[in-house]
């Protein structure tokens, strides 16, 4: 059986991933898997070339939406996404030599799970609202809830959260138009996302089905 190039998988995801080996240092880095991979939802469905002359007209919104951007794109840089752990998690059934780059990867993938289970239960059967602000809310509480893995990452340190959900809030109305969401509930959300990344102790399990393989 012919061996595959593994660092291909990550090459091609990102191009200097900043690998975590200490388990509290791994929540830090699956909480960047899960904003890296809703920003990337969003900005895949966000028309920029209608959303240019709102820019013009209000400063508060395009410095929420170049701050994203300008977000998203050190993660790419150094941050894998929800995509990178399905396609390993597939290719292992394929070729069994790459198992044990999946076995690396459990922590991360256990980790990316929980939070991805959360928003799931939340939503259940409605759309995922503000999934922008959601990342916003989630790396406020970590990064100013004085997480010192979030060292590695020193563009976090280059955002003042605070100032960014300000203007978010302020000019709210321009990010999403249906009355079925409210900010406090992406709040409480993200509160309890958080609480349940602190709380969760990774324990090998050999029978682990991961839930990364549904996209959500």
């Amino acid at each position: 059986m012919s061996v595959i190039p593994t660092h291909n998988f990550i090459n091609e995801n990102c191009k200097n991933r900043i690998k975590s080996s200490i388990l509290r240092d791994v929540k830090s880095e699956a909480l960047l898997v899960f904003s890296r991979t809703a920003l990337e939802r969003y900005f895949a469905q966000v028309d920029e070339v209608a959303m240019e002359p709102l820019f013009k007209e209000n400063e508060e919104i395009a410095y929420v939406y170049k701050t994203l951007q300008k977000l998203l794109e050190d993660l790419q840089e150094c941050v894998v996404n929800v995509d990178y752990l399905i396609n390993i998690s597939q290719a292992t059934k394929i070729y069994p030599e790459l198992k044990h780059l999946t076995k690396k990867e459990e922590p991360l993938i256990a980790y990316y799970d929980i939070m991805a289970q959360k928003v799931r239960n939340h939503y259940k059967n409605k759309p995922a609202y503000l999934p922008e602000f959601l990342v916003v809310c989630v790396l406020s509480e970590w990064v100013l809830g004085e997480e010192k893995s979030t060292h590695k990452y020193p563009f976090l340190d280059k955002i003042d959260f605070l100032e960014l959900m300000g203007k978010f809030e302020k000019n709210r109305e321009h990010f999403y138009k249906e009355e079925e969401c409210k900010i406090s509930e992406i709040h409480e959300l993200s509160f309890q996302i958080i609480e349940k990344l602190k709380s969760y102790k990774y324990k090998e399990n050999k029978s682990r089905v991961s839930k990364v393989r549904k996209k959500k």
